[in-house]
């Protein structure tokens, strides 16, 4: 990657210098038509859904943002998931989405508040051709700035015995603190198996995977499938892709069963409660959605900035911003 410009950027030459606001935002204006190409030439049909809703994700990671509206709080939507899926059982038909969603608490290099979504659901698909397809679609967005190897794909429980020597079907809470401990990671003794889980994939085993490929981490333990299927094995049918040390998507054989999913729902707000924070209603479209049937269909949320990172160089997602004056 380039250089932060705040290291000896004066004294680099013009060639070298990480690009300004008017290239990042060529950059962008470049991919975004390389998606809809993409999409085109494969019959997939570009959609659009509000940002503002009445409800929103119980997920216990992930806080909303509140707005007012005529009066009444609602919340800026934290993905177009529900409701690109009402659509989906409406329209019978393949769709995409891009658009910008809204994370409250999110900061950082790689995490910023506010942040573009590609997001595209097909039918009758195994999640397993999606991440095909996921591959391909990366590859056609960054083949000409990254040199990538052949893809990889490997099992969550792969990834822990690799780089943490773990097996997350049998280790228990004092294996993962323990892993934690020797990462340097410090961590409340009241936090679950998932969560040590989620920190030690995000903080260690993504920073070690290799950046000359697109690697593809797929059956996740069932306490982590969110809005996924859990197949016979008991293994989630999620995925996740990772690139230049930068998760870009996730993945899912998508739930259909909407009892199952209002019980997923629940068990959320459990543990948001275990959490102390807001216990949340969920969205009653949704699973009207879903009692209406929602056709067997696979999914994926591609995080579109951090594809622009590796696309451009830029090292913190901040820099991307589209005001130009921050």
């Amino acid at each position: 990657m380039m250089q932060d410009p705040a290291i000896a950027a004066d004294a680099a030459p013009a060639a070298s210098r990480p690009p300004g606001f008017v290239q990042i935002q060529q950059a962008r204006a470049h991919l975004y038509a390389k998606v809809r190409e993409f999409f085109k030439a494969r019959d997939v049909l570009e959609v659009e859904t509000p940002a503002i809703h009445h409800t929103t994700a119980t997920d216990p990671h992930i806080d909303s943002v509140k707005v007012t509206c005529n009066g009444r709080s609602q919340f800026l939507h934290t993905s177009p998931e529900y409701a690109m899926k009402g659509l989906l059982a409406r329209l019978g038909c393949d769709i995409y989405q891009l658009c910008r969603v809204f994370r409250d608490g999110e900061s950082g290099r790689f995490h910023d508040v506010e942040f573009t979504m590609l997001e595209w659901y097909r039918l009758h698909w195994s999640y397993r051709d999606l991440m095909q397809e996921v591959d391909a679609l990366v590859r056609q967005l960054l083949g000409e700035r990254l040199p990538l190897q052949a893809s990889r794909f490997v099992s969550y429980q792969e990834v822990f015995g690799q780089y943490c020597g773990l097996d997350p079907w049998s280790a228990g809470r004092e294996d993962y603190r323990r892993a934690c401990r020797q990462a340097g990671l410090s961590l409340p003794a009241q936090w679950s198996v998932d969560a040590y889980q989620a920190l030690l994939l995000d903080h260690v085993i993504a920073t070690r995977l290799p950046r000359d490929c697109l690697i593809f981490v797929h059956d996740f333990p069932p306490a982590q499938a969110s809005l996924a299927r859990i197949n016979d094995r008991q293994r989630a049918e999620r995925f996740e892709l990772y690139a230049g040390g930068l998760e870009l998507a996730n993945g899912y054989q998508e739930l259909v069963d909407a009892n199952e999913q209002q019980r997923r729902f629940e068990a959320d707000n459990r543990k948001r409660k275990a959490l102390g924070k807001e216990v949340l209603k969920a969205d009653p479209a949704f699973i009207e959605a879903l009692e209406r049937g929602l056709p067997d269909c696979a999914g994926v949320a591609v995080g579109m900035d951090r594809v622009l990172m590796l696309a451009t160089g830029v090292d913190d997602i901040r820099k991307l911003r589209s005001s130009g004056l921050d």
